[in-house]
């Protein structure tokens, strides 16, 4: 009788664990390539947003409490600039750390503008990163090393010879 037991399941469970990995990393890091190029302390940013929740990156952040940004929506509004204590900083390609988020209700342009006692300091606008996308793209990440594991495992136990 021939014994059942797939022959190349190794490769299977590699192949997803390193698709899974790339999704991992692309969670992960991904808002930090989609951010408005920055602007330096006391300039205003204009911006074209879409509609929906975005949040401004400030760097470096020594003083986060005495950095205060303001701004216009395209609807005429102010920018109504509500720190959450989910949000993350990003870290790739360069390191932002997360001044609060906002919302604007209809797509168009928007002017901001932030401003402290922060030598050097730039501000950007991008997607929002929280705790809850990191902790997915960590959990991504640990579905992929286990099944990168099980496939490294199953080769090798497929490569041993029979007594």
């Amino acid at each position: 009788m021939s014994e059942l037991r797939p022959r190349r399941a190794w490769w299977i469970l590699i192949l997803i664990g390193l698709l899974s990995l790339a999704a991992a990393a692309f969670l992960a890091f991904s808002p930090g390539f989609r951010l408005a190029p920055p602007t330096p302390f006391g300039e205003t940013m204009q911006v074209e947003l879409s509609a929906g929740t975005h949040a401004i990156y400030v760097t470096p952040s020594d003083r986060w409490g005495d950095i205060d940004c303001t701004g216009t929506i395209a609807d005429g509004g102010d920018v109504q600039l509500r720190p959450d204590m989910t949000m993350q900083g990003l870290l790739v390609p360069e390191a932002w750390d997360a001044q609060g988020s906002f919302v604007t209700a209809t797509a168009g342009n928007t002017a901001l503008t932030c401003d402290g006692p922060v030598e050097g300091g730039r501000f950007t606008v991008g997607p929002i990163q929280s705790i809850f996308d990191i902790a997915g793209a960590a959990a991504v990440g640990v579905l992929a090393v286990v099944l990168l594991i099980l496939g490294v495992i199953l080769r090798l136990v497929r490569r041993r010879p029979r007594a």
